[in-house]
């Protein structure tokens, strides 16, 4: 059967710091059955005081202690920890976790010094290029080469008009990994699934609990409903494609019997 495309349930800064609503993120997607959910690693001491979201970053940072604690509760609901690596500063901490998988922002597609750090302490990074020109793609795919790591398309629009989703680009980031896929920042779900039709090897999309259960939503995250949706749309995707194999002979045997044509050469 087709390898399933698996789904990464971006949390971001939707829990606001608060460390109870974070594992209850990591219950409802473990329930879900969605193969990631993951976080962002950054630290507020790095960010632009003059920024205006600094203030609700700030608030929303992630401790090294909250790390450890969320990590088991993933392994507690069974579905993988990930997160965002913003900083080179960061790397030493988050491959100290333990962690196999670490993803890089669309922002930092052109951080090679960083990219070719992180492939020293990962065994795959998950790339998004919605921020990234072609040749800062290419020039990436050259510091990765050698490691396994994956390019989603993206675009860096929130939300994203249907009319600027550009699918195709996908295809493009093939000629750099065999493993590619898309970040969503469309309201709701149908450009989600038709990166799963068209081969995602992963696909990402917020998440939030819903209006006035979780510190914040916004117009592109996607419900627990909506993410049970992406799931089954996915798991009949993978049972539609198959394996690309000849037709059994044991079903050939049976078609023949109930065809009403004539076979072969004996007209």
């Amino acid at each position: 059967m087709t390898e399933k495309a698996k789904i990464i349930a971006e949390v971001s800064s939707n829990h606001g710091g608060d460390l109870k609503t974070a594992k209850e993120f990591i219950k409802i997607a473990g329930g879900i059955a969605v193969d990631y959910i993951k976080f962002q690693s950054w630290q507020s001491k790095y960010l632009n005081k003059n920024d205006p979201q600094y203030a609700w970053f700030s608030k929303s940072e992630l401790t090294d202690k909250m790390h450890y604690e969320l990590i088991n509760e993933c392994e507690r609901y069974k579905v993988k920890f990930l997160t965002t690596c913003f900083d080179i500063g960061r790397i030493e901490f988050l491959s100290g976790l333990g962690l196999k998988e670490i993803k890089v922002g669309s922002a930092d597609t052109s951080s090679y010094k960083m990219l070719g750090l992180l492939k020293e302490k990962f065994e795959h990074i998950i790339v998004s290029t919605g921020m990234a020109t072609e040749e800062e793609v290419v020039r990436a795919g050259a510091v990765l080469r050698g490691c396994r790591f994956t390019f989603l398309h993206c675009v860096s629009i929130y939300p994203t008009p249907p009319k600027k989703v550009n699918m195709l680009r996908m295809e493009w980031l093939r000629k750099f990994s065999p493993s590619v896929g898309y970040s969503d920042h469309c309201i709701g779900i149908e450009a989600v699934k038709l990166a799963i039709a068209r081969g995602a090897s992963y696909v990402e999309k917020h998440f939030t609990l819903g209006e006035g259960k979780c510190p914040r939503t916004m117009s592109w995250d996607a419900t627990p409903e909506e993410f049970e949706g992406i799931v089954s749309y996915r798991d009949e995707c993978t049972k539609l494609l198959g394996e690309g194999k000849s037709i059994t002979d044991e079903d050939i045997i049976e078609a023949r019997k109930k065809s009403i044509g004539r076979l072969g050469d004996n007209l």
